[in-house]
């Protein structure tokens, strides 16, 4: 039996009745049997805004939402260890743990927003690769034409580039899979694959983009309405060599 893992985009969709989970099934494999939630899908329901009552009453629809789809099996990222675990937690528990150290999420943004546009716009220039070509290729041929900017990046090749940027953070050793599935996205953000339109939250949903699709590569498919997302997912699990499929509900590439 297969194992799948849902975007958030696909929850709303869920939520709002736009398609059902046999549907999702009947375009993708008739051999799954269960669908898996994480903790990032909890940090997207925190953004949502509204009165107090208006978001515990979207809280309470997202719960229950992922609940009826999961069926509560969630992957749970272990910090100490960097292992991935299947365990069976309520949503609502989690989402408990997530809300506990409350300036996480505001470190993170800032983290993510430290080049502004018009920065990553001139190093975008300073490449000079034809974007419209690179966003044809196969992941294979992504990587191989970045490398051949080496000399931009220092002499680093992608993956070396992310190694030696994880040297300048504090306690390095503990950097983690997830971060370095974060650091590709925004790279090839940065170079303008599949580029995200820039918005003041672009940068910080892309971050949850890739740890969505981290969870995602412990199960045999990735399924997400977002193209941009399923692009630069298929780029980080051939560097990462994951087999998870990406596909969109419908079953698109």
């Amino acid at each position: 039996m297969k194992t799948a893992y849902l975007d958030n985009n696909i929850l709303i969709e869920l939520e709002q009745q736009n398609v059902s989970i046999e549907e999702i099934i009947n375009c993708i494999d008739s051999n799954i049997s269960t669908f898996f939630y994480s903790s990032a899908h909890l940090q997207e329901a925190h953004e949502i805004k509204g009165t107090n009552s208006e978001i515990k009453e979207r809280l309470l629809r997202r719960f229950e939402t992922i609940s009826s789809v999961t069926k509560n099996n969630y992957l749970f990222h272990e910090i100490k260890t960097k292992e991935v675990h299947r365990m069976i937690e309520k949503p609502d528990n989690v989402y408990q743990t997530i809300t506990d150290v409350k300036f996480t999420q505001e470190a993170m943004k800032k983290m993510v927003n430290n080049l502004d546009e018009n920065q990553r716009n001139l190093f975008r220039s300073e490449l000079n690769l034809d974007i419209t070509k690179l966003n044809n290729y196969s992941p294979k041929d992504v990587i191989n034409q970045i490398n051949e900017k080496k000399d931009l990046f220092g002499g680093f090749s992608v993956v070396e580039l992310i190694d030696y940027a994880i040297t300048s953070f504090p306690n390095n050793a503990d950097f983690g899979l997830h971060n370095k599935f974060a650091g590709l996205f925004e790279m090839l953000d940065m170079i303008g694959y599949w580029k995200d339109k820039y918005n003041e939250k672009s940068n910080y949903a892309r971050l949850w983009d890739s740890n969505h699709a981290y969870y995602a590569s412990f199960c045999d498919y990735f399924i997400s309405n977002d193209k941009r997302t399923r692009n630069k997912a298929n780029v980080v699990y051939h560097v990462f060599d994951k087999k998870t499929i990406v596909l969109s509900y419908k079953g698109e590439k």
